[in-house]
């Protein structure tokens, strides 16, 4: 049985067979998927599981497909704040092709190889810099050295990705913002492999993470992770939150998919990469995010944000204010 969202409560379902067109980092992707209609009135039902799978089964359609998708191709040069003509030089590509590639063509192998070197390590633009500015006009020149100077930073202001998620939850540290814990960056991040193991789209995880910290700061008056969280219109998240999955993104600790579902909303899904480490928690910490991970298992992303905007730290809290932990004391218990 699940949760109709038509009948406001649990039916067993009917599971179907359907061809699927999803729109997927621009691209159409068509697939066979699984999905679950209510016996009672026949509305489609959210099951986590199926959701999953059909998210997997696009990702993984996708990448059999393409290399990258023209939105991200333009973002690599977009990153840089460079035009098509003296980014193309630098790179020894056409113009042409730049702009036939930005538009929805497929790049040549090596041009997709460079594509990508330059997605996931940006810096490497001063190495194309340094090798061809000398195709460069001297007005392209001095807008290019203009552009590039925010990258040309040495190895000592340099912040890794650790660094920078660190950063991120530091400054409160200690705080009724932080649960008056350090920040563990360990435990963040281990925590967040603990909920996308099997995957799991960003709005469940940011409050299956928000519910672990509070309910154990409830119990044990400290948080797991240090992390501070913060009210959003769909509920609370991580302080940041944007920022700092992306940096463990580029740190391939995990992975980020993005689809649009049957209403047209475009949905994120996260998925670990790495193996999730149960030794640096203390038992107690283990078991309130097994609680959470149970209590919350079958709960779709609507159903959990809704359950959450019944809680009192949200309910009392600014829109894209910090929420003090001090809340915790009156969270639900499970």
């Amino acid at each position: 049985m699940n949760y109709c969202e038509s009948c406001f409560e649990e039916h067993t379902y009917t599971i179907k067979n359907e061809i699927h067109s999803f729109k997927f980092r621009g691209e159409n992707i068509e697939i066979e998927r699984r999905v679950a209609y209510c016996n009672k009135c026949n509305s489609l039902i959210d099951v986590e599981e199926l959701e999953n799978e059909t998210m997997a089964k696009v990702a993984q359609t996708y990448s059999e497909k393409y290399g990258m998708t023209s939105l991200e191709i333009k973002n690599v040069r977009k990153q840089f704040n460079l035009g098509i003509r003296p980014f193309a030089k630098l790179l020894r590509i056409g113009s042409a092709s730049v702009s036939r590639y930005e538009s929805g063509s497929l790049p040549q192998a090596t041009h997709l190889d460079i594509y990508k070197r330059l997605q996931h390590h940006p810096h490497a633009i001063l190495e194309f810099f340094n090798t061809n500015k000398d195709l460069l006009t001297d007005r392209e020149l001095q807008m290019v050295e203009a552009s590039l100077q925010a990258w040309s930073v040495s190895e000592q202001s340099f912040q890794t990705d650790e660094q920078i998620v660190e950063s991120i939850y530091k400054t409160n540290e200690l705080t009724e913002l932080t649960g008056y814990n350090e920040f563990s960056l360990d435990k963040f991040i281990n925590m967040v492999l603990y909920f996308t193991s099997n995957g799991v789209l960003k709005t469940k995880l940011m409050k299956l993470m928000w519910y672990s910290d509070f309910l154990f700061f409830k119990r044990q008056t400290v948080s797991i992770t240090g992390a501070t969280y913060v009210k959003y219109p769909y509920g609370p998240v991580p302080k940041d939150h944007d920022i700092a999955l992306a940096h463990l993104q580029h740190m391939n600790i995990i992975e980020i998919d993005e689809l649009t579902n049957d209403e047209g909303w475009t949905m994120m899904k996260i998925k670990a990469s790495e193996p999730f480490d149960s030794t640096i928690f203390l038992e107690e910490e283990l078991k309130t995010m097994s609680e959470i991970e149970v209590f919350f298992r079958e709960y779709g992303s609507r159903k959990i944000s809704e359950y959450a905007h019944n809680e009192r730290g949200w309910i009392e809290t600014e829109v894209k204010q910090p929420i003090s932990y001090i809340h915790a004391e009156e969270l639900r218990e499970f």
